[in-house]
């Protein structure tokens, strides 16, 4: 215990505390994963984590999602789902003594829709291992980061020492949709900073699948609905009405097209200029008519659009409704109506810079653990970085462990990866907030 109590543990003895929490990470998030926490229904992974915490010593506040209270904040975007009484869970370590760094470790609870359960394998949400890796709908997509943060946390505790500055875990609702969830937290914490109830935190890290890279730049996506309203007819005098389908395929090669000048190497971002296809423009719904033998009166199409960090989302939304509408004006028909809608992410992008002290502190655990540098990443997809960025200024970034068919059948993550990432994020919080001899109880 010397080493602890002088204020510093060595890194094998780091490295060795995690490797034997290794049975420890696969059980809970085997037990996290078993949580179906589809959008919504999040409250038993809520519940989960609030227990896991409490494992810790970490008592939790719940932080309710209140639309009413969000919905006028920047970066706030149009909810999907009801309030419900949905919370975010949020816990906070405090050192005996002020003086070490803070840290915020991110994660969101929910995940995306399994689709068939019966072309899975296994069940979906199983939590199963089959050679080194645990399989299951949000196993990488984040909950597994989540747990390797408790498991840094929980090794520094097994080592007879505690984290000199303040961390927080945070798991929250709804970054599969809106960011909502993170906004309501990034609020609350700025009401508390400003009413001096609680001191800001000086890095946040976000544990989602990076593969062990660390996110330099994520691109902007908001979600897009465009329901056309076409003329329906009996099928055998087809020719007398007007198919919606067909002109929503069309409004869809007028969106490849957009997505393909965006992709073009001179019209990239330049943190994308080595990305083959950065921009995605994705069909991620379409629904149409109720009869075979009836012409559709009704298509509607749900994109998802992306665009880069310098261009803002409503100067993304004003070009792509300026195609649509070109294909509106090209229909003959005078009845038939385009209407555009926004729900879901309204999300801007933003470049991170990975050279400011908490982040280099990062990428050097990450290469004593790994033997070499994390390579940085610009994402093709929005995270809850954004808001930390954005709205608070404060060093973030995300860095996680190598997955394979997120938001696919089979999602799943590398339990080895699980055990490098929780040693380097333990190397990192014991360097970046300093650690100090555990108390213990009389």
């Amino acid at each position: 215990m010397s080493n602890a109590v002088a204020g510093k543990v060595d890194q094998a003895r780091i490295a060795e505390a995690v490797n034997g929490l290794r049975p420890y990470m696969v059980e809970t998030l085997a037990g996290f994963v078993q949580c179906r926490s589809l959008p919504g229904q999040e409250m038993s992974a809520a519940e989960f984590l609030e227990a896991a915490l409490a494992d810790l010593g970490l008592a939790s506040e719940r932080i309710a999602l209140r639309t009413e209270e969000l919905k006028n904040l920047p970066l706030y975007s149009p909810a999907c789902c009801p309030d419900g009484g949905r919370y975010n869970v949020l816990a906070r370590h405090e050192p005996r003594s002020a003086g070490g760094r803070a840290v915020l470790f991110n994660g969101h609870l929910d995940v995306v829709p399994t689709g068939p359960h019966e072309l899975w394998d296994p069940e979906p949400f199983s939590g199963e291992v089959r050679e080194g890796w645990l399989y299951g709908r949000g196993a990488g997509d984040m909950k597994a980061g989540i747990i390797c943060a408790l498991a840094a946390f929980k090794a520094l505790r097994e080592l007879g020492v505690q984290p000199a500055g303040a961390v927080g875990f945070n798991g929250v609702l709804e970054e599969e949709n809106t960011g909502n969830g993170t906004l309501a937290t990034v609020s609350a914490l700025q009401s508390a900073i400003a009413a001096a109830k609680l001191s800001a935190f000086d890095a946040v890290v976000i544990p989602e699948p990076t593969n062990e890279r660390m996110m330099s730049a994520q691109l902007g996506v908001y979600w897009m609905y465009v329901d056309v309203v076409g003329r329906p007819a009996h099928a055998a005098n087809m020719t007398t009405g007007v198919n919606p389908v067909e002109i929503g395929l069309r409004i869809v090669d007028a969106m490849k097209k957009v997505e393909h000048e965006w992709n073009m190497p001179e019209n990239r971002h330049p943190a994308y200029r080595e990305h083959a296809h950065p921009i995605n423009f994705n069909l991620g719904q379409i629904h149409a008519g109720d009869w075979n033998s009836s012409v559709p009166s009704v298509c509607t199409l749900g994109m998802r659009i992306a665009c880069y960090p310098d261009m803002s989302i409503e100067a993304a939304k004003e070009l792509v409704e300026k195609r649509i509408r070109a294909v509106e004006d090209g229909l003959t028909e005078s009845d038939v109506r385009i209407d555009i809608r926004y729900e879901g992410f309204h999300a801007p992008g933003c470049e991170y810079d990975l050279d400011v002290p908490a982040m280099q502190l990062l990428a050097d655990a990450h290469r004593r653990v790994a033997g070499e540098a994390p390579q940085p990443t610009a994402m093709t997809a929005t995270t809850d970085g954004r808001h930390f960025r954005l709205m608070m200024d404060v060093p973030v970034t995300c860095y996680g462990p190598k997955v394979q068919n997120v938001h696919g059948f089979n999602e799943c993550v590398s339990i080895d990866s699980m055990v490098r990432v929780a040693t380097s994020l333990t190397l990192f919080m014991h360097d970046w907030c300093g650690v100090e001899p555990l108390q213990t109880s009389a």
